[in-house]
């Protein structure tokens, strides 16, 4: 270890008056002892710290603690130590002071130079070439967000990476002791056996006067007071004082005085206490008196060269080769060996006397007194070994004091120590008074009662029993190895059970208001409402630190104190919900020991809990300073390869916020950490990744997550910090990345692939509907070519059949007309009418067979045979037949049989129609126009005409309009008397139309 203190060194005769003082310092450094011990958290090289003489300490803007030593620097987040050394680019390893400027640039001051860090770059300092003394003793950063030093005893400001110095009001170039910034941001520097100054709108003030024949004047330290505007306070070696409206006044000098001890460094805390770091120990100045904290309550003996109060309220301790201390207030002390308890430091019982005295019986060690200063065994009468070896404590109304050991029991009173001979042999577990001043006991062999002097067994009752309660005149409770027992009137009620805690060994019982709260022996606690027989179970799961309970209290406040196997908890009782909540023992520090049985006791304001290595003493009142908010960074971001998944994170790469990478580079893993230097163990977090969670997680402890195989998309990871009282992080961290689709994820991708397969499906659709349609075709064609078939089939049968028949007719009735005698006119006249049927008859016939034929399936043959139809009708007769537009196109205009039957007969009526009745001389059928879905005919004469008014219906004419609305056409007739008649026949083919 280096014997290096921090102070200064300087050359000629400060110098040597200093290590003067350092050495009349050290011969005089006295102890100061006092019999109780305080909780403080040591930090040292075994737990990560470079190097244990540390200088200096600060906290940067994520609350991470940086502490400057004789081998380095290092960055504390409550977890993890992470080291600066030359290694890192620093000059030297002696590093005198730090600072985390408001950039969060972290600038450290050591023996050969300023050097300032920007992320992990170090920059060193440039200083004028005449500057040989390069040892940086103090550093601050103004209002403004300029940094100051001292360096070699100068005043220095920085500018970029280069140093310039400043002389105090220009003039004044004696040594400068050291610098600080006020609350408002304005820099106040004292000059060596000069005075205070400050800087303000660059010019400097003289603030207050040294005593210049003082040479002994040398100030170390300045503080501003936290409440009192103006005040200020300066440390030197030997006294502290005060400067306010310009006056230099000794400070506490009374109490100062007393401390033989070289002063280091002065902090004002958040509850206006003073902390005076010396070169043995610290000192803590609060309402005029001092308490001394060395090795002996708690700290270390060695010198305390800084003393940090950081922004979280945190109260830190710099030593000199003892490493790094956190003060964990006063909510808790311990009296254990330090304060003078015997080698074996278990305690088994605690109570008060009558003289208010607390009284502590220790297993191995004896009756032990604390008078409200000090800690010191009890001297009895006799030498009785047993005496030795206590395990139960009571002092009853009398003030009488019983003393349960190992082998029997005592009572202790005005000196007097009798021996109750009936329990010899008996280890006794418990002692409880009743309402009536009976005395009960209980031991492993059963329970026991005193009364008037004389001691009895419970009848029937030989039960292992530890704990006793008394529950009235006549009744007591009293817990064992396999739950609770309950005596009235001196005998145990045989029907009484518990049975919720019948399987356990009840180790304490305490009543609280309606309840009786029973402590196990590993199920927790147990709640029992006498007023609704209800029973509720608190254990682990509900925040308990272990499931065995060896001892219940009860304060002032109402709040039980539960002594369990792994420290202290709180059960605090809400009326609204009528249950306990659970909660830590209210110090930020928790104490993993285990309590002893029925060890407990509440007086004074002040809880006492007995455990296996002392005695912990709890203020139920304390101040409870104000808990900052933890506050919580991203460590790191790592991508895993997919090609390097086997070997792990050996392959991982460390990734920037904003990262943006390919689909194939979806493993990530994030670190972050929740800084709270108060209680860094009881961090918890909640995170989320936008883009992937709706929603925060439940509480995790890890602080580590991994997302193997992410989607690609925009991402932002967030994560808040939660403390061990349940507050959230002041600040939420994040890192954003991005992992870039495949060409097969992306919205163009997407796109095309869903056109392809509407393509697809469409095409699919298409094939199948033109299989469909093909299908239908081929069955249709089928159909029709059967048709066809049968068509062709029933005109020729029906031509062969019914055409030969007629034929016959007609060939009879002319032979049998030759036979006839001439004289039978009346004969002959019917044989003609016969004639003339059977030639009609084959006529229409003919019709009938020309429609049945497939041949006349378009409008080609049908317009040739109205042609020919009309031709022969008005053949021999005055009138001339016409029919134009017919062409052999016409062909591939093919139509259905209805068709090819009603058009014909349609046009056969019409004609028939002139023919009789129009007395025309000139007809004129045209095929005005064939479009692709319909067709116009006209049929005009030169007849007399007819008046549309009075135009005749008969059969013929609705005859003519039912078959044009069969094949869905449309007829107009307009006719004029003396002017003929015009007929137009629209008629749509596009749907009748087949190819």
């Amino acid at each position: 270890m280096l014997k290096i203190l921090r102070g200064n060194c300087y050359r000629g005769k400060a110098s040597g008056l200093l290590r003067l003082s350092c050495l009349i310092a050290f011969i005089l450094a006295n102890t100061v002892c006092y019999a109780q011990k305080y909780t403080f958290t040591h930090y040292d090289i075994q737990d990560g710290l470079i190097q244990s003489q540390v200088n200096d300490l600060t906290l940067d803007q994520q609350h991470r603690l940086w502490i400057a030593t004789l081998g380095g620097a290092c960055r504390f987040d409550g977890k993890e130590f992470v080291s600066f050394s030359r290694q890192n680019g620093m000059p030297t390893n002696f590093v005198n002071v730090v600072l985390s400027d408001k950039n969060n640039d972290v600038w450290f001051g050591t023996q050969s130079g300023l050097v300032r860090m920007t992320g992990r770059k170090m920059t060193v300092i440039k200083l004028p070439a005449n500057q040989e003394n390069k040892r940086v003793r103090n550093i601050v950063q103004d209002g403004n967000g300029k940094v100051w030093a001292i360096i070699g005893g100068r005043l220095f400001s920085m500018a970029g990476d280069k140093a310039q110095q400043h002389w105090v009001q220009d003039t004044i170039k004696r040594l400068l002791t050291t610098i600080a910034i006020d609350k408002t941001g304005r820099l106040y520097a004292s000059v060596y056996r000069k005075g205070l100054y400050l800087l303000d709108g660059g010019k400097w003030t003289n603030i207050a006067d040294y005593p210049a024949a003082d040479k002994s004047f040398y100030v170390s330290k300045i503080v501003f007071d936290r409440t009192i505007e103006h005040r200020i306070y300066l440390q030197t070696y030997t006294a502290l004082f005060t400067v306010e409206d310009g006056e230099l006044m000794p400070f506490e000098s009374k109490a100062i005085s007393s401390i033989k001890s070289y002063l280091l460094c002065l902090t004002q805390d958040v509850n206006n206490n003073f902390w005076i770091g010396t070169s043995s120990g610290v000192y803590s100045l609060q309402d005029h008196q001092l308490i001394h904290f060395t090795a002996q309550n708690g700290l270390s003996d060695n010198a305390v060269s800084d003393i940090y109060n950081d922004a979280d309220n945190n109260l830190w301790f710099a030593t000199q080769g003892n490493g790094l201390y956190k003060y964990e207030g006063d909510r808790f002390i311990t009296f254990d060996r330090s304060q003078g308890m015997p080698f074996n430091e278990v305690v088994m019982g605690i109570v008060k006397d009558k003289k208010g005295d607390v009284l502590l019986g220790i297993d191995g060690g004896g009756l032990m007194r604390y008078d409200g200063k000090k800690l010191y065994p009890v001297e009895l009468p006799g030498k009785e070994q047993a005496l030795m070896r206590i395990q139960a404590l009571y002092c009853d109304s009398k003030g009488t004091l019983w003393i349960g050991t190992h082998e029997g029991l005592w009572t202790y009173d005005n000196k007097t120590l009798k021996e109750i001979k009936e329990v010899s042999n008996y280890a006794i577990n418990g002692i409880a008074e009743d309402s009536s001043g009976v005395i009960w006991v209980t031991t492993a062999g059963g329970c026991f009662y005193y009364r008037n002097g004389q001691l009895f067994h419970v009848a029937n009752y030989y039960r292992f029993s530890s704990a006793i309660a008394t529950l009235g005149r006549d009744s007591v409770m009293v817990g064992t190895n396999d739950g609770i027992a309950l005596i009235v009137n001196k005998e145990v009620a045989k029907n009484f059970a518990v049975n919720e805690v019948k399987t356990s060994a009840v180790f304490c019982i305490l009543k609280y208001r309606n309840y009786l709260v029973f402590g196990t022996d590993d199920r927790g606690i147990f709640a029992w409402d006498r007023a609704t027989g209800k029973m509720k179970n608190y254990g682990v799961k509900d925040g308990l630190n272990s499931n065995t309970i060896y001892s219940l209290v009860t304060d002032e406040n109402g709040v039980i104190w539960a002594g369990t196997g792994r420290g202290v908890n709180k059960l605090l009782f809400d009326r609204k919900k009528n249950r306990f909540a659970l909660t830590g023992n209210g110090s930020p520090k928790s104490l993993i020991l285990e309590s002893n049985q029925n060890a407990s006791l509440y007086t004074d304001h002040k809880v006492w809990i007995g455990t296996t290595k002392g005695a912990i003493i709890y203020d139920v009142n304390s101040k409870q300073e104000r808990v900052a908010p933890p506050h919580v960074i991203i460590q790191s971001a790592r991508m895993v390869p997919k090609e390097g998944a086997a070997n792990g994170w050996l392959t991982s790469v460390l990734l920037k916020d904003g990262a943006i990478l390919s689909h194939s580079q979806n493993h990530l893993a994030i670190w972050f950490r929740g800084v709270d230097l108060r209680d860094p163990n009881g961090i918890s977090y909640r995170y989320k990744l936008k883009g992937l969670d709706t929603n925060y997680s439940t509480p995790i402890t890890n602080d580590v997550v991994d997302y193997p195989s992410l989607p690609a998309g925009k991402y932002t990871f967030q994560v808040v910090a939660i403390s061990s009282g349940g507050i959230r992080s002041a600040n939420t961290a994040s890192f954003s990345f991005t992992i870039t689709p495949a060409f097969y994820q992306t919205v163009w991708f997407r796109v095309a692939g869903i056109a392809f397969f509407i393509l697809i499906g469409f095409i699919i659709q298409n094939y199948r509907h033109r299989v469909k349609v093909n299908r239908q075709r081929m069955i249709e064609a089928t159909k029709r070519e059967e048709s066809l078939k049968i068509r062709q089939q029933t005109a020729e049968d029906f031509h062969d059949e019914l055409g030969n028949k007629l034929t016959r007719i007609t060939v009879l009735s002319e032979i049998l007309d030759t036979k006839m005698d001439v004289n039978q006119a009346d004969q002959k006249k019917l044989l003609e009418q016969i004639k003339q049927n059977a030639s009609s008859l084959y006529n229409g016939t003919r019709d009938i067979l020309w429609a049945l034929d497939p041949k006349s399936d378009n409008l080609y043959e049908i317009l040739n045979h109205i042609k020919d139809f009309g031709s022969e009708l008005f053949l021999d007769t005055a009138v001339e037949f016409e029919f134009t537009g017919i062409d052999e196109s016409l062909n591939e205009v093919k139509l259905p049989m209805e068709y090819s039957r009603n058009i014909p007969m349609i046009f056969k009526e019409l004609l028939n129609n002139i023919l009789k009745h129009a007395h025309a001389t000139r007809v004129i059928l045209n095929l005005d126009d064939v479009q692709k879905d319909e067709m116009h005919l006209t049929l005009k004469d030169n007849g007399c005409g007819f008046s549309m008014n009075g135009s005749p219906k008969g059969q013929g004419i609705n005859n003519i309009v039912t078959r044009t609305r069969r094949i869905g056409g449309e007829i107009n007739i307009s006719s004029e008397k003396g002017h003929g008649t015009l007929v137009d026949l629209k008629i749509r083919i596009n749907n009748a139309i087949t190819h």
